[in-house]
């Protein structure tokens, strides 16, 4: 079975085109989108329609959570807070209805799906060291937990000195940000698992940024706003 995990797309339409294109291409059993669907950029509706349409399996992340009111805008910095704001506007009804509804987690005996940490759904706290990944692994009754919100991809195994994904180990994933890097590659970056061929990959791929930044000026959003927006620094 081979498993695609994306996350953090945060309305960059040309970027989750692009994947989309190679999740087309590489055929995947199953894919599970870790949230944060809208926020820092300037395609929400579109990018909501997307994967709406695709019946892709999504949890909510923070971003997606004001939607209805279960995260405050006061949580979120400017520019974002301006801009969120002006998301929810642009997002259709259904659209809205949609990230309103979605799970907090999704769970199989093998695995646990979360935007941020699985078990404190609500407060956001971020999966960002090994202790805390460690620590969590032996929360969980799964062995693999994935996750997103650092927008930085990577693998924990429940013991240091673990590489790869195998049997006997329990893991913390992480697929990294479709939208907004944060690993100094602004390319987007999602993660395909071949649990048959006991293999995963990493997949990062260009796409183009210029338009994207058009659309913060389509939107009357400045430059410097937009290139902060998408941590491009």
């Amino acid at each position: 079975m081979v498993l695609a995990i994306i996350s953090d797309l945060h309305a960059n339409l040309e970027a989750t085109q692009v994947v989309l294109e190679e999740l087309d291409r590489i055929g995947p059993d199953r894919v599970i989108c870790l949230g944060d669907l809208i926020g820092y950029g300037p395609n929400p509706d579109e990018v909501v329609s997307l994967i709406r349409e695709r019946g892709y399996e999504t949890v909510k992340g923070n971003h997606d959570s004001v939607v209805n009111g279960a995260m405050s805008f006061k949580f979120f910095r400017e520019p974002n807070q301006s801009l969120l704001k002006k998301s929810v506007e642009m997002l259709s009804a259904e659209n809205r209805e949609w990230l309103g509804g979605l799970p907090m987690t999704i769970e199989t005996d093998e695995w646990i799906a979360a935007h941020a940490h699985p078990l404190e759904t609500g407060s956001w706290p971020y999966l960002d060291n090994a202790i805390k990944c460690q620590q969590l692994l032996k929360e969980v009754k799964q062995r693999l937990v994935f996750v997103g919100h650092t927008h930085i991809g990577g693998i924990v195994a429940n013991e240091f000195g673990v590489f790869g994904i195998k049997d006997d180990y329990k893991y913390v994933i992480n697929p990294g940000s479709v939208g907004q890097s944060r690993d100094k590659d602004y390319r987007a970056s999602f993660l395909v698992i071949d649990f048959t061929a006991k293999t995963h990959e990493f997949i990062r791929l260009k796409y183009p940024l210029a338009e994207t930044l058009k659309a913060y000026d389509r939107l009357g959003i400045k430059s410097s706003h937009a290139r902060f927006l998408m941590q491009l620094r």
